[in-house]
């Protein structure tokens, strides 16, 4: 994904070397949480309660998605991939009287749902070691297959 907004034609010629990153530093992080449902289309609304460590891998994994653009959600009752970009990061504190309250770091990052599955599939694409190309692909050089770009039903990526 560029750093525009999903959707957004303005994507890097496919000449542009500063658009791709070297294999060293892909990157296909997870975030897994152990309740809650994905939707069909992708669509989830979950929360978990963490300890320390657990904090720091999924900061560590919002890192790994901005340098790769992809980003993996778990629960156990379903997976979907995302094509992300960066947009914003929210942040507030309201302490009370002691000074002590919560401070709450939001990020915001425009995404494509690329895959998704129930948990009963087999993962596709870099991070299963089950490529997805569509044959067009390698059949025409229209430019539209950059950053999962054709991928229109992420429940079957064509």
């Amino acid at each position: 994904m560029s750093d525009d907004a999903p959707g957004d034609e303005s994507l890097p010629e496919a000449d542009d070397p500063g658009h791709a990153l070297p294999e060293e530093e892909l990157q296909y992080p997870t975030i897994t949480v152990e309740e809650g449902e994905i939707e069909p289309d992708g669509s989830f609304d979950l929360s978990t309660e963490t300890d320390r460590e657990e904090m720091r891998e999924v900061a560590e994994a919002i890192a790994g998605a901005l340098a790769s653009h992809d980003l993996g959600i778990e629960t156990d009752e379903g997976v979907t991939t995302l094509g992300v970009g960066p947009k914003a990061v929210d942040l507030s504190f309201d302490p009370d009287e002691s000074h002590r309250g919560e401070l709450e770091i939001s990020f915001r990052l425009p995404a494509k749902a690329m895959f998704v599955d129930d948990g009963s599939g087999e993962t596709v694409g870099s991070r299963g070691d089950a490529g997805f190309v569509p044959e067009s692909m390698l059949t025409n050089d229209e430019g539209r297959f950059r950053c999962y770009s054709w991928v229109d039903d992420p429940e079957s990526p064509e």
